[in-house]
């Protein structure tokens, strides 16, 4: 049984503590890579924990998460074939962070491409806010306002 007692920092830091997390550290990171290897959505994805037979995924949405689950049962065999003959059952959770870390590998790729206001659709937007309710004409004029000064400079 686990000792759930607080623990002090000297005692986390020493080197009975260091080794334990670093063999941990090694052994999901071994994991993760044996994971990746079985699913095609691997670049979205990682693992996060093993404890008691489960397995914790992270997944960067939940379109991903879903097709994670679609590919559950067949990880799982693969994975008790292999490496963790003792695996029970696989948890999928979204992690968003993910998404951003991906975002950030990939960052000389922008997502949206911002194309300038032209002076005709900020005619139509202020057009359109003459007849909008109030929230909706503040909102419509600060755009034409901003399409404006973007083509001044």
């Amino acid at each position: 049984m686990r000792d759930h007692r607080p623990q002090t920092p000297s005692s986390l830091l020493d080197d009975k503590g260091l080794n334990n997390i670093q063999q941990r550290a090694i052994a999901l990171s071994k994991l993760n890579a044996a994971v990746k290897q079985h699913l095609n959505c691997a670049q979205h994805c990682r693992v996060s924990n093993y404890r008691q037979g489960t397995l914790i995924i992270e997944t960067s949405s939940a379109s991903w998460s879903m097709r994670l689950n679609y590919e559950r049962n067949s990880l799982m065999m693969k994975l008790r074939e292999k490496l963790l003959p003792q695996l029970s059952n696989i948890e999928v959770k979204v992690n968003p962070e993910l998404a951003a870390i991906q975002r950030a590998k990939e960052d000389k790729v922008p997502d949206i491409i911002q194309k300038p206001i032209s002076e005709i659709a900020e005619q139509h937007l202020l057009a359109t806010a003459a007849n909008a309710p109030e929230k909706v004409k503040r909102r419509l004029e600060r755009l034409a306002q901003i399409a404006r000064d973007k083509r001044q400079r």
